[in-house]
């Protein structure tokens, strides 16, 4: 890639410098947008520790020992009376109260968290390795069967495999067919389809940076032979 980059800076004697480091810097980027999405998965949850760091800061113990408190003084007994003995005043004797509605509206909420303690209420820690690793495909935490090498690639699950290895056809519409660029872009296609970590928009929208880059130097190219002079009209967008 250092090479391919090499011989196309070479062709502005002019830029070479800021085009040159221009195209290392973005090819730099995408491999750090890829290590990220990689290293996604095994990163904690950075909410969850501040707050156990928050809860157990808020924690203080006491070194100090107790002091002895003198005995409590004791009370004599208290006679107690008989309260339904009494007279009663009769103020609720004419009150009409209102009948509860039979139809209750439940809240999903509510039934959920109902459902939870039941379930929590009957459940039991594993008695054996089966148990276990039952316990832990119900939470995620292992694969289930059968084994699937998407799991949990949701946002691809309607995105076919080959938009994510043939990546050629979106150089038709702007890129020369020979020359360094092409060489250089036919690299970086390569590297694309290559991996696994980054999504088939996200591939699109590396390739339009490298499009709109060299668009904005297409005068420069056509005047050192890099690439043909031939009037076309606007290139279509990659994203569609």
């Amino acid at each position: 890639m250092l090479q391919a980059v090499e011989d196309v800076s070479n062709i502005l004697s002019k830029e070479k410098e800021a085009l040159k480091n221009s195209l290392i810097a973005k090819l730099e980027a995408v491999a750090d947008e890829s290590e990220r999405a990689r290293l996604e998965p095994f990163k904690p949850n950075k909410q969850k520790t501040e707050d156990l760091n928050s809860l157990l800061n808020t924690l203080k113990v006491d070194g100090k020992k107790p002091k002895n408190k003198p005995p409590a003084p004791k009370l004599a007994p208290v006679k107690v009376e008989d309260i339904y003995g009494a007279q009663p005043s009769g103020i609720f004797s004419k009150a009409h109260f209102k009948e509860e509605s039979s139809v209750v509206s439940g809240l999903a909420t509510w039934d959920m968290l109902y459902e939870r303690e039941l379930e929590l209420a009957v459940t039991h820690p594993p008695a054996n390795g089966f148990q276990q690793m039952i316990q832990w495909t119900k939470q995620g935490k292992v694969w289930q069967f059968p084994i699937d090498n998407e799991q949990g690639l949701d946002e691809e699950a309607q995105v076919g495999f080959h938009e994510h290895v043939f990546l050629e056809p979106h150089l038709k519409p702007w890129c020369p067919r020979r020359g360094p660029v092409r060489h250089f872009m036919e690299l970086v296609v390569v590297g694309l389809s290559k991996n696994p970590y980054l999504t088939v928009a996200q591939k699109k929208e590396h390739i339009n940076w490298f499009r709109d880059f060299f668009e904005a130097k297409r005068s420069i190219l056509i005047d050192t032979g890099a690439i043909p002079d031939i009037t076309t009209k606007s290139s279509p967008s990659l994203s569609t």
